[in-house]
């Protein structure tokens, strides 16, 4: 749901895309780790 979100929100705002590929990277990781715990 949240990476969904994101998309949309990258080409709305041009200056977020560099901000905000850092932080789909941290939680991409944390969601596998997670559901493998």
């Amino acid at each position: 749901m949240s990476f969904h979100k994101i998309v949309p929100v990258k080409k709305h705002r041009k200056p977020a895309p560099a901000p905000k590929k850092p932080a789909p990277k941290k939680p991409a990781p944390k969601r596998p780790v997670g559901h493998k715990g």
